[in-house]
C-alpha cells in the first residue's frame, strides 16, 4: 500500500494530512486501513519493480556511469514521490534487490558518481536513508566505512551518509573538500527531522548534526527550510543556534540585501504565507483574526511558494504570488510596495517565508503563532503572543522579535465542519489517541509512554497520527521505531488520511495524550471538539502550554501536569481509574465549546494590536530594550 507525496514547499501538516480514516474489526484488535492516494503499486509500472539489474550490470561494464545513475534516480525518485505503508512480498522482495545493487555499485571504487547528478543525489539523502531502513540491509553504515578506504568517495559520502548512521564522519574533513556541496549536504541531512526522532539514536545524531557550526558553510539552498524548520523538532532549547546561523546566511545574499523601495499606505497591510488554505492548521488558527482587520484594513495576500489552486483569497483586495524555485530573484510581488506592514503568519514553513523574513519589505514586520517559534534574528520587529501562554519574564530569551501580548493565547480557531458520531468504545484496551504529527513523535516522549504502559494494570493501545510527515518513505521506519520502544501490541501507526475520515478515526478513542516538548494546538481543539479529555504536560513555551490554555478554559485543569512524574501519573490514572476517566469525559461531554475552546472574544484584541503598532512603530523602535507590550 503506497501513498503519494505532494512536494508544495515545506513541513507543516494541514489537518486533512494529519491522520488516518480506519474501520476498527473488533475493538482493540486493530484497523483497517484506506490512506489517502492510495495506489496499487503491485503492477509493471512500478519503477522500483521493473528496476533491471542485468541493463545496471551492462552499463557498468562499458563504463556508462551516467546510463547507471540515471537508472538509480528513476527508482529514487519514485521512492521521494511514493510512499509505502506496508510492502507485500513482492516489493519488499524488489526493494531490496534495488538497494543491494545500488549500494554495491556505490561501493566500487571505479563507479564515479557523474558530477552533473550530485546534486540530485545529495537532495536524496532523507529518502535513501528511509528507503535502506526499511530494506533488509537497514543501514549505509558498512558501505560508509569501505567508502572512507577509498579514494573519490566524497559526493557518494554525501549521499550515504543521512541521520539514520551510526558510523560518525568528522564534518570538517567534508567541508574542506567542497563547501558548496557539503552545505547542499548539511541542510538535506536535516530533512530527517520529519520521522528521525522516533529513534534515539537518529535523534543524538541529528542534535549533534545541527550544533555543528563551519564557517564554510556557505549561501543557501532549497533544503535550508528543513533546518530551519526542523531544528526545534530535533532540540528545542538548541533551535536558536540553527536558526541565528542560516539568518545570517540569508541575510548575506545579494537577494536579501537588495533594498526594497517602499512607499507606505496607512493601514495597507500584506500577508505573506504559504499555508493560506483552508484546513491548514497557519489558516485555521489565523483566518478570524484576519478577517476582523480585513474590515478596516486592506490587505493583500503574498502567496509564497507553488500555484495552489485552492487559496482561500476572498478577504484580500488583492493577491500576488513569490515562487522562489521557479525565479529566486523575482521579487516584483514586494518590490516596489505601498505597505505600512508585512505580517508573517507561517515563517520557516518554506523557503520564501525565510528569504522575505530576512528583508526589509515594510517599516513594520509582524509575526505570530502561525509556526509557534521565533525567529531567532530575522528582521521582525514584532511578535504577537497570548497572556496566557507565555512566560512573560523569559520572553527576551524565547523571542528576538519584541514580544506584544493580547489576552488568550493569541490563536483563534475555525470550527470544524464535522458530526460528531458517538462510536461505542470497548472496556479494555484503553485507546489512547498520540495526534502527533511525524517530527513531534520523538524518543524521550515514546519512554515516557513505554513506562505508562509498564505500570499500569488494564491493556492499552496508543494510536498514532503522524500525517504527511512521513512522506519520502519516512513512515516505515517511523513506525518500526516506534514499535520498538512500545511493542507491536501497544501502538498502532496510521498512514495519511483526508479529514472525515481522521476526525472518525479520534473519535474511537478514550482520551488523548499531548505531545512533547512541542505539543498542537489545533490538534488539541480537535481532540476537545470530539469532546475528548487530553493530558498533557505544561511546558514555558507558546507550544507546550497552549493545550493546558485550553483544558483551563474548560475546567479540565486536573488533566494538566507540570513534572514528568506527575505526566505518568495522571496517564496512569486515566487508564486505570475508569471513575475518574468516565468523569472527565462527562465534564468534557457537557462543557460548552463556543464559550470557551471556540470563543473569538479575543479577535478585537489582535485589531488592537495591530493598530497599536501602525499607530506607535517610531516610538516604540527608539525605546531601550525589549520588553514585552500588553495590548489590554
Amino acid at each position: 500500500m503506497a501513498q503519494e507525496r505532494e512536494r508544495n514547499g515545506a513541513g507543516a501538516t494541514a489537518v486533512s494530512a494529519a491522520g488516518p480514516g480506519v474501520a476498527v474489526a473488533q475493538p482493540g484488535v486493530g484497523v483497517a486501513v484506506a490512506p489517502q492516494g492510495a495506489a496499487n503499486l503491485s503492477v509493471p509500472s512500478s519503477p522500483l519493480l521493473n528496476f533491471d539489474a542485468n541493463r545496471l550490470i551492462e552499463h557498468y561494464r562499458a563504463g556508462e556511469h551516467e546510463m547507471m545513475a540515471a537508472q538509480f534516480l528513476a527508482v529514487l525518485t519514485h521512492l521521494r514521490d511514493v510512499t509505502y505503508y506496508h510492502t507485500d512480498e513482492a516489493n519488499y522482495a524488489a526493494l531490496n534487490n534495488f538497494v543491494k545493487h545500488f549500494l554495491y555499485y556505490m561501493a566500487q571504487e571505479d563507479f564515479i558518481l557523474p558530477e552533473k547528478y550530485a546534486i540530485a543525489f545529495i537532495d536524496l539523502n532523507a529518502v535513501i536513508g528511509n528507503m535502506v531502513a526499511i530494506s533488509a540491509f537497514r543501514t549505509t553504515d558498512p558501505f560508509i566505512e569501505v567508502l572512507l578506504k577509498q579514494q573519490r568517495n566524497y559526493t557518494k559520502l554525501l549521499v550515504l551518509y543521512s541521520g539514520r548512521n551510526r558510523v560518525k564522519i568528522d564534518r570538517r574533513l567534508l567541508f574542506a573538500t567542497s563547501p558548496q556541496l557539503a552545505t547542499q549536504w548539511y541542510f538535506c541531512f536535516l530533512e530527517m527531522y520529519r520521522t528521525g526522532p522516533a529513534d534515539p539514536e537518529t535523534l543524538e545524531h541529528l542534535r549533534e548534526h545541527i550544533t555543528y557550526e563551519d564557517d564554510r558553510l556557505i549561501g543557501i539552498n532549497s533544503f535550508t527550510h528543513h533546518a530551519y524548520f526542523g531544528a526545534t523538532y530535533i532540540d528545542n532549547e538548541k533551535d536558536y543556534l540553527v536558526k541565528q546561523r542560516i539568518n545570517r546566511l540569508f541575510q548575506a545574499t545579494p537577494l536579501c540585501s537588495k533594498p526594497i523601495v517602499n512607499t507606505p499606505k496607512p493601514k495597507k497591510i500584506a500577508v505573506l504565507s504559504s499555508m493560506w488554505f483552508r484546513r491548514q492548521s497557519v489558516y485555521r488558527s489565523q483566518h478570524p483574526f484576519l478577517q476582523a482587520l480585513a474590515k478596516d484594513h486592506e490587505l493583500v495576500l503574498v502567496h509564497l511558494g507553488r500555484p495552489r489552486n485552492d487559496l482561500d483569497t476572498e478577504i484580500f483586495s488583492e493577491v500576488r504570488a513569490y515562487n522562489a524555485s521557479a525565479k529566486a530573484d523575482d521579487t516584483s510581488a514586494v518590490d516596489p510596495n505601498d505597505f505600512a506592514m508585512a505580517y508573517f503568519p507561517d515563517i520557516g514553513m518554506s523557503i520564501e517565508s525565510i528569504i522575505l523574513a530576512n528583508m526589509r519589505i515594510a517599516p513594520i514586520q509582524v509575526s505570530n503563532y502561525g509556526h509557534p517559534v521565533s525567529t531567532f534574528g530575522a528582521k521582525i520587529d514584532y511578535w504577537i503572543g497570548g497572556r496566557e501562554t507565555e512566560a512573560i519574564d523569559r520572553a527576551k530569551e524565547h523571542y528576538s522579535e519584541r514580544l506584544v501580548l493580547i489576552p488568550g493565547c493569541a490563536q483563534v480557531p475555525v470550527p470544524l465542519e464535522y458530526r460528531l458520531e458517538y462510536p461505542r468504545l470497548p472496556e479494555k484496551p484503553i485507546l489512547i489517541n498520540c495526534t502527533w504529527s511525524g517530527q513531534k513523535v520523538n524518543s524521550d516522549h515514546l519512554h515516557r509512554l513505554r513506562k505508562i504502559a509498564e505500570r499500569v494494570e488494564t491493556p492499552v493501545k496508543f494510536h498514532f497520527f503522524p500525517g504527511g510527515a512521513v512522506m519520502g518513505n519516512g513512515y516505515i521506519p517511523l513506525k518500526r521505531a516506534i514499535e520498538k520502544i512500545l511493542g507491536t501490541e501497544q501502538a498502532i501507526v496510521m498512514p495519511n488520511f483526508d479529514f472525515q475520515p481522521y476526525m472518525q478515526a479520534l473519535e474511537r478513542a478514550h482520551f488523548s495524550i499531548d505531545a512533547h516538548p512541542f505539543g498542537g494546538y489545533n490538534t488539541a481543539i480537535d481532540l476537545l471538539t470530539l469532546r475528548l479529555p487530553i493530558v498533557t504536560l505544561a511546558g514555558n513555551r507558546f507550544y507546550n502550554l497552549s493545550t493546558a490554555y485550553l483544558l483551563k478554559k474548560v475546567g479540565l485543569d486536573e488533566l494538566i501536569a507540570h513534572t514528568e512524574e506527575e505526566f505518568i501519573d495522571l496517564c496512569c490514572r486515566m487508564i486505570d481509574d475508569a471513575d475518574f476517566r468516565d468523569r472527565m469525559r462527562r465534564r468534557m461531554k457537557i462543557a460548552d465549546l463556543n464559550a470557551t475552546v471556540l470563543s473569538h472574544e479575543h479577535v478585537p484584541a489582535f485589531v488592537r494590536a495591530i493598530d497599536h503598532l501602525l499607530d506607535n512603530h517610531e516610538r516604540l523602535a527608539k525605546e531601550p530594550g525589549r520588553e514585552p507590550i500588553l495590548i489590554e
